[in-house]
């Protein structure tokens, strides 16, 4: 089998469309609150193998919490890697929040709507725990510690797809009494048939080829990149869809800064309560990436003024 694309560190694609994923450092859960923050681990679902971590802050009163679905193109990534636990722990203690890190079947295996559906999953799953009908409901969930009427979806790069396609659907259910008040979009991974202008220079041929070899082992096969889970402006919003507000973070250096500029448009072009936040300075995914870059702070104290209605 030939290599067709790979991310150095990260993973390799073949020319069967499987996919080689490469050994990635981990941090494993710690119930003591080391720094302010404790975190567990809890399955989903025994069948699909869905698991999430939680973060616990360590502070008084009902907490908000933030579900939260990583980033990795679809076929990598974890809640366990020490990059995005980092990032959980600066959040969670910066916000004061719960947060709810949720690992969804990765493709190619499980190619799309796979996440989409693992991830509404989750969400439905924390919301049996607001209304007392979990089967085996989490402590850390129960009704006495978080405050469900505040709870927030939020994602960055394929997570930022997911949170969008995982909102819509939820904005179709009634799941008092958890109330999503919000959504965060972060350096979104969205494409489409015809070339945004910033994909077509020279200097970004290495990311489109990449991006594309993405779509081909995630969408569904015979998928054209017009398909709405990587093109959502293909499709009309559905009248009277109550979608909670959006958060849309961008950032200056990311190839993906103009998919996420025309998904705010987007938004806005339906009516759609949006905000757009830019990091000029910023790479693709800096805030995991790069916890000591100065924008990080930045978006984490964002988020955390969304969740406790600082603004």
């Amino acid at each position: 089998m030939e290599v067709v694309e790979e991310a150095e560190g990260y993973f390799k694609i073949y020319s069967d469309a499987s996919v080689l994923r490469l050994p990635h450092p981990t941090i494993p859960p710690s119930s003591h609150f080391t720094d302010g923050v404790a975190s567990k681990d809890v399955v989903i679902n025994p069948e699909t193998g869905v698991w999430a971590r939680i973060f616990r802050p360590e502070a008084s009163g009902k907490l908000p919490v933030l579900i939260h679905f990583h980033g990795g193109g679809f076929i990598v990534c974890s809640t366990a890697w020490v990059e995005f636990h980092n990032y959980f722990h600066a959040l969670c203690k910066t916000a004061g929040i719960m947060i709810v890190s949720v690992d969804y079947r990765l493709a190619p295996e499980y190619r799309l709507p796979a996440a989409y559906d693992d991830c509404t999953e989750a969400v439905e799953w924390v919301a049996k725990h607001a209304a007392g009908k979990a089967e085996s409901p989490e402590e850390w969930l129960l009704p006495s510690v978080v405050d469900f009427s505040r709870c927030f979806l939020a994602g960055e790069s394929a997570g930022g797809n997911i949170v969008y396609h995982v909102g819509l659907r939820v904005a179709e259910l009634d799941l008092r009494p958890l109330m999503v008040k919000g959504i965060v979009v972060i350096h979104p991974f969205f494409g489409g048939e015809e070339m945004a202008e910033s994909e077509k220079r020279p200097e970004v041929l290495k990311f489109v080829q990449l991006s594309n070899s993405l779509w081909n082992i995630s969408l569904p096969v015979g998928s054209s990149r017009d398909q709405p889970f990587c093109n959502p402006a293909v499709l009309p919003m559905k009248p009277g869809l109550k979608l909670p507000p959006v958060l849309v973070a961008v950032a200056g250096k990311d190839e993906l800064k103009e998919r996420g500029e025309m998904f705010y448009e987007y938004l806005r072009s339906w009516g759609k309560e949006a905000e757009l936040m830019v990091e000029e300075g910023g790479v693709h995914g800096y805030h995991v990436m790069f916890p000591e870059y100065e924008g990080t702070p930045r978006l984490i104290q964002r988020v955390s003024d969304l969740v406790n209605k600082r603004f």
